[in-house]
């Protein structure tokens, strides 16, 4: 499994200013080579002797491997719309979908790939241009001992480094061992909301409810009155970064509810995590004018991507099972019936929380539907 590392980067100026060249001259590259390819001309067997970029071999080398890969991708789209286009035309429909548009990068950075920079102590050696030659600088960093040990045993995959903020840093990605999967153990089911952020119910018996979805909603709606605030205020540079506070608020909320699962699944031996597979819940989740807003901005995929990572890391199995009734099934009798607000009562006398309900009935499902999430 791949995940990644983030190094903060203490450059010198003079440092800096070849890391930011060398930042601007990967996009424009890319972005070069991109419009070449969607115009016609092949860049499959492009080498650096074709390129004309500012840049080391090593870094044209690793542009010429990026452009492919978003020439493919756009390729890829721009049949997806033709398909559908030709569908909608047998079907004498109206409607055209439109081509997507061609890929352009803008946000600074560079990727530099495993065999061309090394880590060692506090220092990141990786080439730049230096008066036309390819050279390598020592940037010193600072890294966590837990970091130090990562880099040294793991295997690194691709480096990038880019702007984040007013600093620039360095993203190492690496190959983290996943545990083998244990067939003996608990099943625990995990029913995701808006009100109930997550509740876990595991087959021993045991339930816990996570995260404050009062809290969420009203930093959500707090953010969107700011933003439209600012937006009448014609100040956009502020949107942007208010924007980029909510969602790394929500971000690390999601993270810490995924955390939380997790390190409970692992505490009463759990086996196998079950999640809905909430695949077009924003079209068939009835709405409101009280919850639209939360419900189309809501991060469900998200969280389930984090618990599922976080889950393979320790060992558990994830799985997705269809949805249909698990808020409305009695696990008693089998009757289906609608909760009031969050009680649920049904007529045989059961009665429960409805989210502890829908894990509850998440656990017991048997129509599992795939280990991939959708929404």
């Amino acid at each position: 499994m791949q995940l990644s590392e983030t190094i903060k980067l203490y450059m010198t100026k003079e440092q800096k200013n070849l890391i930011v060249m060398a930042m601007n001259g990967y996009i424009s590259t890319v972005n070069s080579l991109v419009s070449v390819a969607t115009n016609g001309t092949s860049i499959s067997k492009y080498t650096t002797a074709d390129v004309d970029a500012a840049l080391p071999s090593a870094l044209t080398n690793q542009c010429i491997r990026d452009a492919r890969s978003i020439v493919n991708k756009y390729n890829k789209d721009c049949r997806k719309v033709s398909a559908k286009n030709k569908k909608l035309a047998k079907q004498k429909s109206a409607v055209t979908i439109k081509e997507p548009a061609i890929p352009v990068l803008k946000r600074p950075c560079c990727y530099i790939n495993n065999q061309n920079f090394k880590i060692k102590d506090n220092y990141i050696d990786f080439p730049v241009l230096i008066d036309g030659k390819s050279k390598r600088i020592s940037v010193r960093t600072s890294m966590t001992d837990r970091q130090k040990m990562i880099f040294a045993n793991a295997k690194l995959g691709t480096m990038r480094i880019v702007c984040k903020g007013n600093k620039i840093v360095a993203q190492v990605v690496y190959e983290a061992a996943e545990l083998q999967y244990s067939d003996d153990g608990n099943v625990m089911g995990v029913d995701l909301g808006i009100k109930c952020p997550a509740v876990s119910y595991c087959s021993d018996g045991s339930v816990k409810f996570y995260g404050n979805g009062r809290r969420n909603k009203y930093m959500r709606r707090h953010y969107k009155y700011l933003r439209k605030k600012l937006q009448k205020a014609k100040k956009p540079a502020a949107v942007i970064k208010i924007n980029n506070k909510e969602q790394r608020i929500m971000k690390d909320i999601d993270h810490k509810l995924s955390h939380d699962i997790v390190a409970t699944a692992a505490a009463h031996n759990v086996s196998v995590i079950k999640m809905e597979q909430l695949q077009n819940i924003r079209s068939t989740t009835r709405t409101s004018r009280k919850n639209n807003h939360s419900l189309h901005t809501w991060p469900f995929y998200r969280l389930a991507q984090y618990i599922e990572y976080k889950a393979k890391l320790a060992g558990i199995q994830v799985e997705y099972v269809n949805p249909a009734y698990t808020s409305q099934r009695c696990p008693i009798c089998g009757n289906i019936h609608h909760a009031n607000d969050r009680n649920y009562t049904c007529k045989c006398g059961f009665h429960t929380h409805r989210d502890l309900l829908g894990a509850r009935n998440i656990c017991n499902s048997t129509e599992y539907v795939g280990n991939r999430h959708t929404a």
